[in-house]
């Protein structure tokens, strides 16, 4: 049998032509179809034109900011960690700063956001999926306070889930003057992030019948850095690569499999953060901006890679060190050394004061997460001895706590473990045969965990709300419905 093969300009009119008809009718419910507006909206390649505006890049003053976050990809994906990707983009951030061996976010992307953006820990401003509460700070209000340009382009995730009433925080409550988003919407609004990608610029949205979603950020992120190059900026990043659904990427529209295709969405992914790394040298920019790359997950469980010699599956949504060991890196020329590796522990709670300290601004709320500048700059070798994390996503997963050192883990449920993070592999340790040294580091990990008093959040399923349960008697968002939320409309 042979199979006809669209031409891939065919191939985006149709997706385009379909997200259309599925999702004007919720577009029109929310706002007016607007062309985007301000510089950040710009889907032309004006920012390539070394004229383009008058304004000279800084040389002096405080740093500038750019925080970059992969969506849905483990350490074990990267050739800079042992995996079997080459990224040379992110090699050649590495080769220019420092790369953290032993960083890690929570299981999944909602929990994890809003560890990053407030660093405080999630038993404490964690409510629900895809939901950061309007009272919140984030790194998106310090540098604005501090008057920073400030600007966030890819995904938002945060205003809700459509299934709880929740309504969360807005970017510009987030303290972003600058947005380019998907998902400003949850349900069928959010519409596409690839293909035909529907994006919210300053919270107006504009659904694009042509064009890869990625290509239009990656295109607003420089343009943000061109307009703002005489004043200093912060931009945060959260791209969409390299979330599932897994598609071909510009160049690569043929790629067959989920593997082949989250292949080529690496590569893809690398070769924009190049073009952005490009740009900020060719403004002369590079020794003023502080360039954090990390990611918010492990990756997507259909997905392996090859680490060190050995398979490794993806953990996402496992407390697991598949689902939460991370890349991260840090590059800052004259400010931090260049090529070097850092082992200490790293949380996703301390990238918001590491860049705070690098800018010299004081942080006016309570944070849990600490300054990594110390390790980066090699003063000190490690600034935290474990993590603790109060897991309960209200998504699909279990809740459960954990607290973890470079060796050992304990859960609140209490599995005891050996740690292995050149393979990402969890040992289970019999609790009622530790050596004297052994019941040491139990009892101090055990300490962690039991500190956390608050009850962990049940619910798994919000979208169950008001159906049958699988178990009779038993909460439908607790238990389920036998329905995942793409069978009700998310």
């Amino acid at each position: 049998m042979t199979r006809t093969i669209a031409k891939p300009g065919a191939i985006r009119r149709t997706l385009a032509r379909v997200a259309r008809q599925a999702l004007l009718p919720a577009l029109l419910a929310t706002s007016a179809l607007v062309a985007p507006i301000g510089s950040v909206a710009q889907e032309s390649a004006s920012s390539t034109n070394p004229a383009r505006g008058a304004a000279v890049a800084r040389t002096e003053g405080p740093p500038n900011v750019i925080v970059i976050l992969a969506d849905d990809v483990g350490v074990e994906a990267f050739r800079l960690y042992g995996g079997s990707i080459a990224t040379p983009n992110l090699e050649r951030l590495a080769n220019e700063g420092v790369t953290f061996d032993s960083a890690f976010a929570t299981p999944l992307c909602s929990p994890s956001r809003t560890r990053l953006m407030t660093a405080r820990e999630n038993a404490k401003n964690y409510e629900a999926f895809g939901f950061l509460s309007p009272g919140e700070k984030t790194f998106g209000n310090l540098f604005s306070d501090a008057g920073y340009a400030t600007s966030i382009i890819g995904k938002w995730q945060l205003s809700g889930n459509g299934f709880d009433d929740r309504v969360g925080i807005s970017p510009e409550g987030a303290g972003f003057r600058e947005s380019l988003l998907w998902q400003l919407k949850s349900g069928p609004s959010r519409g596409s992030r690839y293909w035909g990608p529907t994006l919210w610029a300053n919270s107006q949205p504009k659904l694009h019948e042509e064009g890869f979603g990625p290509d239009l950020a990656n295109q607003a992120a420089i343009d943000f850095i061109e307009t703002n190059k005489a004043k200093p900026f912060f931009l945060y990043y959260p791209m969409v690569l390299v979330h599932d659904p897994f598609v071909g990427v510009p160049g690569k529209l043929d790629a067959e499999g989920e593997q082949a295709k989250f292949r080529g969405m690496m590569q893809y992914m690398d070769d924009l953060v190049g073009k952005l790394l490009d740009r900020v040298d060719a403004l002369g920019l590079r020794e003023r901006t502080l360039i954090v790359f990390t990611a918010d997950n492990g990756t997507n469980q259909r997905i392996y890679s090859i680490r060190n010699g050995q398979q490794v599956s993806g953990g996402k949504g496992l407390p697991t060190l598949t689902g939460t060991h991370v890349p991260m890196v840090m590059s800052w020329p004259g400010h931090m050394p260049a090529g070097v590796r850092r082992s200490g522990l790293t949380d996703f709670a301390d990238v918001l004061p590491t860049i705070a300290d690098a800018a010299q601004l004081p942080v006016s709320w309570q944070i849990d997460g600490v300054s990594q500048l110390p390790v980066a700059r090699g003063e000190r070798p490690a600034v935290r001895e474990a993590i603790y994390q109060h897991y309960a996503p209200t998504w699909v997963f279990k809740p459960v706590g954990f607290a973890f050192d470079r060796d050992r883990k304990l859960y609140s449920d209490g599995r005891y473990v050996a740690l292995n993070l050149e393979h990402d592999v969890e040992t289970p340790i019999d609790t009622t045969r530790l050596s004297s040294d052994e019941q040491r580091r139990y009892r101090k990990l055990k300490a962690i965990v039991d500190a956390d008093k608050r009850p962990f959040d049940p619910v798994r399923f919000p979208w169950c709300k008001g159906r049958k349960p699988t178990k009779e008697g038993g909460d439908p968002t607790v238990v389920g419905c036998g329905m995942k939320p793409f069978d009700i409309g998310e």
